[in-house]
C-alpha cells in the first residue's frame, strides 16, 4: 500500500467496504491472494497434465495465467459490490419499521434524538447496532443526531437514511409536525421494496419460460418421433 501507486489497485469501493466493515488492508490482501492463485493455478494444472502424459503448448498455460490473474484480481471488487448491495437492501428493510416506530412516537419533545436512539434499540441486528452506535457517538460528541445520520448515509451510500435524517432535522430544529411526512416516507419505502421484489419475481418467471418451452418441445418430440419412424419404415 505504501509503495504501489493507486492505479495499480484499480478503483477501491470505499463505501462498500465501509458498509461491510472490511478494512482496506484486508481488501488489498484478498486481491493479492486471488492474484497469486491465478498465477499458480495454471502452472499446477499444466504440471498435473504433464504427469498424465499430456503436453500442453506453452501458450495455453501462459494465456490462462494472464486471464485468470486479471479476473481473480478484480474478484474482491465484485464480491464487495454484491455483498454491499444485499446489505443496503437489508438496511432499507430495517429502516421502514424504525421510521414507523418513530412516527408513532413523533409527538413534540425537547430531545427528538432520544426517540431515534430508542427506535434504533428495538432490534438486535447489525443495522440497528450501526444506527445505535452512530447516535450514541453523536450524543457524547455533542453533534446533532441528524448530522450524524447524514454523515453515516454519505459514508455508506444510503439515500433512504439521508432522507430520514432530513425529516429528523425538521422535527428537531424547527419543531415541525412530521407525522404525515414520516408516514408518506415509510409508505414510499415499503412500496419501493415491494416493487423491487415483484421485479425480481418477474425476472425469475421470465427465465423459467425458456426451460419450460424446451421441456414442452422435448415432450412433443417424444410423442411424434416414434409415429414418424413407423411411417418411414413402412
Amino acid at each position: 500500500m505504501r509503495h504501489l501507486p493507486s492505479p495499480v489497485w484499480g478503483k477501491v469501493p470505499v463505501k462498500e467496504l465501509a458498509l461491510l466493515r472490511i478494512p482496506l488492508v484486508r481488501f488489498y490482501g484478498e486481491k493479492i491472494t486471488f492474484a497469486l492463485l491465478g498465477v499458480c493455478l495454471p502452472g499446477v494444472l499444466s504440471a498435473f497434465f504433464g504427469l498424465l502424459g499430456l503436453r500442453l503448448p506453452l501458450m495455453i498455460p501462459t494465456a490462462g495465467t494472464v486471464v485468470l490473474t486479471v479476473v481473480l484480481w478484480f474478484m474482491p471488487n465484485l464480491n464487495a459490490a454484491t455483498e454491499a448491495k444485499q446489505a443496503r437492501l437489508e438496511f432499507n428493510r430495517a429502516l421502514a419499521p424504525t421510521s414507523t416506530w418513530w412516527r408513532w412516537n413523533a409527538t413534540p419533545a425537547p430531545v427528538p434524538g432520544r426517540r431515534w436512539r430508542i427506535a434504533a434499540g428495538i432490534g438486535d441486528s447489525w443495522v440497528f447496532g450501526r444506527l445505535g452506535e452512530e447516535l450514541a457517538r453523536s450524543r457524547w460528541s455533542g453533534q446533532a443526531p441528524w448530522d450524524a445520520l447524514h454523515h453515516l448515509a454519505d459514508d455508506l451510500g444510503l439515500p433512504d437514511l439521508d432522507d430520514l435524517a432530513d425529516i429528523m432535522r425538521l422535527s428537531g430544529e424547527e419543531g415541525a409536525q412530521v407525522y404525515a411526512t414520516l408516514r408518506a416516507r415509510s409508505t414510499a419505502m415499503r412500496t419501493a421494496m415491494l416493487t423491487a421484489e415483484q421485479g425480481k419475481a418477474n425476472e425469475i418467471s421470465e427465465r423459467m419460460v425458456l426451460p419450460g418451452s424446451l421441456l414442452g418441445v422435448v415432450f412433443i418430440a417424444l410423442l411424434i418421433v416414434p409415429a414418424l419412424l413407423r411411417l418411414l419404415t413402412h
